[in-house]
Parts: C-alpha cells; structure tokens; sequence
C-alpha cells in the first residue's frame, strides 16, 4: 500500500486498535475532540469519566484484567495535575498506562494561545513517575510516538507512558503507511495467560472479615486495598473507578456475568464517589462492599455522611446491614446486591456497619 496522507490523529488511533485498545476513559476537552472523532469513527469506545485522576485509575483496572495497556486521555488543563497519582499507583504496581493529554493551540514555547491561566507542564510534573514523558514537537512524530508508548509501557517492568499532544498538530496531515506499520502492535503468547494478566485468585480473607469473604464465588474479580486481582494500597477513593475498569474489560472479553467486588473503607468512598455517577450513566455494575465502623453512641444522631444517600443521589442503589450480623442475614443482602446490580447494569452498595 502506497502512503497516503491522512490526519496524524487518524493514524494513531489505527495504532491503538493494533495495540488491543477497546475502551479509552476520557475526560471532555476542546483539544481533543479530534481524538474522539476518530476513535468513533475506528470503532473505539470511550467512556466519559468527571475527574482526571478517575480516568487513570479505570485504566489501571482495565489494563489489569484485560493485560493490556489501559488508555486515559484528558484535557492538558490544570485539573490534568490530578493525574500524577493514578500514574504514581500504576507506576509502583507495574501496570502498563498510556496517558493521552490534550493540550490547546499553541505557542513556540509550548503555552497555550489566548490562555487566561497557564496549564502545569504535564511532562515535567509526570516525569518521574511515568517510564516516558513526551510532547509531541512534530506531527509527523505522532504515529511513532504512540507505538513507542505501548512497547515501552509494556516491555521490562511494565509501566505508564505520558504523551502531550497539541491540538493543531493531531489535526495535520502527514504521509502514513499503514501496511507497513500493521504487525508492529501487541501479539500474545500462542499458549497461557497473556503477558501481564492478573489472575482471579479468590475474595480475601484478610482484611474482609470470613463471613463476607464466602458470599461471592471463588474467581470473583475482586478490587481492594488488602488483596485480590487488583489489590493494592492506594489513594483514597480508587477502588470505585478502578472497578469500572475492571468491569469494562469483562464486558470486552464477553465475560459479562462475572462478578465484580469492590471493598472499600468509609472514609475513602467520597472522595472519587462522582464516578458511581458514570457507572450509572453508562451501565457498568458491580458490588461495592463497605466496612463502616460506628463511633456514634448509642441514643445520638448516627454518623454522617449518609453513603446509602449518596450513592442514591448518583443513580445507585444501597442498603444498611448491622454488624455483627447474622450470617444468613449477610447471605441474603449479598444476594441482594448480586440481583441488583445485574436488573440495574448499576454499582449497588452494601454498608455493614459494626458496633
């Protein structure tokens, strides 16, 4: 095939189709929509997510179930620092990311015309704690910048990759032969398990207490801060994106009835719980079990915040179980959640309060 000029956005997103990409967890930005363009017209998904550091965090769980690079992309504003952490927590897990930032028309010197505010320089700021940290200077550069990013995130110890990409040059036409690029992407292993897939190992003990542990099945893909398929002590609030991710990737790999457990502390679920908000909205369910301990004397007001209401508030269903409870109590709401989460295609809270 003869090299035609094509959009240099164009020919990244064949890259990530080459590179196993079905679902890229985006936040909205002017800079990018060519991006979005294009990946609807090569049959990429996206999926809308309400803060930065969420998006990393969903392709933390994609990337671990499916074990293949997960995809973010935002905006290059100064809401794009939040990313520092999602990559930080996939950099110390050894989870291959490739981070896409959009940045708006530019100057020489890489600022942003007609800016009111001056965006964070997003490649020194994840420079060290991403394998690469890139902007793109050339547009014809854009092809070979992204598949250097899913080699370099996935070869050795797996890791994320930063790539800065202005506006303008995504748009640019440059010469593409896609012939010759089409073999260079992703290939797993004739047998076994795909490089870098996390295994099913079963629901916890540890830090879950037993009664709990026995509700859901054996292979249950669980998301925690103690163990399991994408266990791993994190920033407050990761476990509820990290299990959109995790259940896109099913979804992907026509593993639509398998389970989806998250186990969360309380004073953790505020911070990123917007994000049960995009699961409602575009159908991702899963359990989300919460161990509440109750410092309210009996007689008082009880704690707040109220998390059955708030999850109500963002289109989910919740319920309260008293602790310690009896055990075909705990049964019987787990089955509960199972039941609701899959009627509503919704996350579904479960609160075991102990006292």
């Amino acid at each position: 095939m003869a090299v035609q000029r094509i959009p240099a956005v164009r020919a990244a997103v064949q890259i990530m189709k080459d590179e196993g990409v079905g679902t890229v967890f985006s936040c909205s930005g002017a800079a990018l929509l060519p991006l979005y363009a294009a990946m609807e017209a090569g049959g990429i998904g996206r999926l809308p997510v309400r803060r930065e550091e969420a998006a990393a965090h969903m392709a933390f769980g994609w990337a671990r179930t499916s074990g293949r690079p997960g995809v973010a992309a935002v905006a290059a504003g100064p809401g794009a620092a939040r990313l520092v952490t999602g990559l930080d927590a996939a950099r110390q897990d050894a989870v291959p990311l490739v981070c896409i930032t959009g940045r708006a028309d530019t100057g020489p010197d890489g600022s942003p015309h007609h800016a009111t505010c001056r965006p964070p320089d997003l490649v020194r700021l994840a420079g060290p704690v991403t394998k690469r940290a890139e902007r793109i200077e050339d547009p014809a550069r854009l092809p070979g910048a992204f598949r250097e990013a899913f080699r370099i995130a996935r070869e050795g110890r797996p890791g994320p990759v930063l790539i800065d990409v202005p506006a303008e040059w995504a748009v640019a036409e440059i010469g593409y032969d896609a012939e010759r690029d089409a073999g260079a992407g992703f290939r797993p292993p004739r047998a076994g398990p795909v490089r870098g897939a996390a295994p099913r190992p079963p629901v916890p003990a540890s830090g879950v207490p037993a009664e709990i542990a026995g509700l859901f099945a054996p292979d249950a893909h669980v998301v925690s801060g103690t163990a399991g398929a994408c266990a791993r002590s994190g920033p407050p609030g990761w476990e509820v994106p990290a299990a959109i991710g995790v259940r896109t990737a099913l979804d992907s790999l026509g593993e639509r009835e398998a389970e989806v457990v998250a186990v969360i502390d309380s004073q953790d679920l505020p911070a990123l719980a917007e994000e049960l908000a995009t699961a409602a909205q575009h159908s991702v369910p899963f359990v989300l079990i919460m161990l509440t301990p109750v410092l309210t004397p009996p007689g008082h007001e009880p704690d707040f915040p109220d998390h059955v209401k708030l999850v109500e508030a963002y289109g989910c269903a919740g319920r309260y179980l008293a602790g310690p409870a009896d055990p075909a109590e705990l049964r019987s709401a787990a089955e509960w959640a199972r039941k609701e989460a899959v009627s509503t295609r919704r996350p579904v809270l479960l609160e075991v309060r102990a006292v």
